[in-house]
């Protein structure tokens, strides 16, 4: 465009929503409803909210592409830059808006990632030499530069993150959308993304961050704008959010409150004798990569042991919980399970003894409503049809897990239409209706709002407390600081033990 849009007089609002409401089909409550609001040009505004709250919803509808995928019905007025992204030229939307998803692997299209955030730009036709310039710009804008010729589905979950963000930066459009986009990353890529919005705003973009929390991006923004049950319950600057309503933001999970900060009650703890999981000496180079994801990891995990690991994206943690799992094909010698070598075992034999939570839910959903998914594994092992009644046993203990993970109301919902943040829980209440000795969870609570959080903490801990042994891949230093009692860092493929959570946090934050 030889003129920038957000320069032209008549766009002095870049978003405005009259009586705006949304329902998806089969819902019987609106996931939007009542939503008058304006962003002006230029403004930099946070929207936050618990788990289904509407705040992907409000997302996914601001380019357009959640109303045209014919998934629900709006009612009221939305403009985005002075049309409806509903029915304006596609084009002219993708110039206009550039929406980050919270799960990136939905709109990563491509298998290399310089040719993943350069496919925008191309689609708009945007002179090669341009896209060249825009390529390196938005890889160091978020310190990909390093990956630029690496395969997408080998980055870690926060690399991916971070190549969805680049490739939206790349459209250079005027207004720029964040749904959780800091929720996979590190603590230190955290700030970093919130410096980015900062740096977005003084060049002159519109710029609209999304969570579940009062975080580092959302404490950045100019404006904030709560929203409780599809609308809007408190707005205003984030200071004064946070010195005049700060028990209401606690209440809503938006907040740590005071009864969750504290650890959980400590069960059995490690049994002595024979470790249940032991790894030597385990390295592993992706085939064709030439970089090792792992370079000699030792570690081993008793029964009733709680660890959590830590780390930066793209140190080798979710690839050291594939290769646990049998995901990834282990090297043998390197890794045993209750004292046999974990390349000898097949994988359904190591799934009776290992549950495992992937860092995306939506990868191992396998039904169509929530109640089926949370039994979907019962079925399996009792070699069910479909149809056949399950026995009361483990129909009561999915009713117990999926009130404790208070989704006992979402019961007939797909797992699909769920929020992010309770997409998470489910994945973790269907692995707890089998009893297992080792659970490995991969982050667990990111994109979750600090209620969310409560509720897995909580509901860990009752299987720890049963002797179920841990190991929780996490970013989230609550969540360590309350559940572990054994804290491991991995950095550049090698695993180091530190004295606490806290402690790994503050040398992280030193390094920067």
């Amino acid at each position: 465009m030889d003129e920038r849009i957000e320069d032209r007089p008549e766009y002095k609002i870049a978003v405005s929503m009259k009586d705006f409401g949304y329902w998806y089909d089969e819902q019987k409550e609106p996931a939007l409803q009542g939503l008058t609001l304006d962003i002006a040009v230029g403004e930099h505004v946070a929207i936050v909210g618990a788990s289904g709250s509407g705040k992907s919803t409000l997302c996914q509808l601001l380019h357009g592409g959640l109303s045209r995928s014919g998934e629900g019905k709006r009612t009221g007025g939305l403009t985005v830059y002075g049309m409806d992204p509903d029915t304006a030229d596609l084009a002219a939307v993708a110039s206009t808006v550039g929406v980050v998803l919270q799960d990136p692997d939905a709109q990563l299209v491509q298998g290399i990632v310089e040719d993943e955030i350069a496919f925008g730009p191309e689609n708009l036709r945007v002179p090669p030499a341009e896209i060249a310039q825009r390529l390196t710009a938005a890889l160091e804008a978020v310190g990909l530069a390093p990956e630029r010729g690496s395969f997408v589905r080998r980055l870690s979950g926060g690399q991916r993150q971070r190549t969805a963000i680049a490739a939206v930066l790349a459209l250079e459009a005027p207004l720029v959308v964040f749904d959780d986009a800091a929720a996979q990353l590190d603590p230190s890529a955290g700030r970093d993304f919130a410096l980015l919005c900062r740096r977005l705003h003084a060049a002159g973009r519109t710029v609209v961050t999304v969570s579940g929390r009062m975080d580092d991006a959302a404490r950045a923004a100019q404006r904030v704008i709560v929203l409780e049950g599809g609308a809007v319950q408190l707005q205003g600057p984030p200071e004064k959010l946070l010195r005049e309503h700060g028990a209401q933001l606690a209440a809503l999970g938006l907040l740590p409150s005071p009864a969750g900060r504290g650890g959980v009650p400590q069960g059995p703890g490690a049994k002595p004798g024979l470790p249940l999981l032991e790894v030597k000496g385990l390295a592993f180079t992706y085939p064709g990569s030439g970089r090792a994801a792992l370079a000699g990891v030792s570690l081993a995990l008793a029964p009733g042991e709680r660890a959590v690991l830590l780390g930066e994206n793209g140190s080798g943690k979710t690839t050291l919980g594939k290769l646990l799992m049998g995901l990834l094909p282990a090297p043998k010698g390197c890794m045993w399970w209750e004292g046999q070598d974990m390349a000898k075992l097949p994988i359904h034999q190591l799934a009776a003894g290992i549950g495992y939570v992937f860092q995306q839910p939506e990868h191992q959903f396998a039904a169509a409503t929530v109640w089926d998914e949370c039994l979907y594994s019962v079925r399996v092992k009792l070699g069910l049809r479909a149809g056949e009644p399950i026995p009361a046993a483990y129909e009561e203990r999915a009713q117990r897990l999926l009130t404790a993970a208070r989704l006992d109301h979402r019961l007939d919902s797909s797992p699909y239409l769920l929020s992010g943040g309770e997409k998470r829980i489910l994945s973790v209440a269907a692995q707890f209706i089998l009893s297992k000795k080792l659970y490995i969870l991969d982050e667990p609570t990111a994109g979750t709002d600090y209620e969310g959080a409560n509720i897995l903490l909580r509901m860990c801990a009752e299987q720890a407390n049963q002797g179920a042994a841990f190991l929780v891949i996490t970013h989230d230093m609550q969540f360590a600081e309350s559940f572990s009692n054994h804290i491991l860092c991995m950095e550049k493929g090698k695993i180091k033990e530190a004295e606490s959570a806290r402690i790994y946090h503050t040398i992280t934050v030193d390094k920067m």
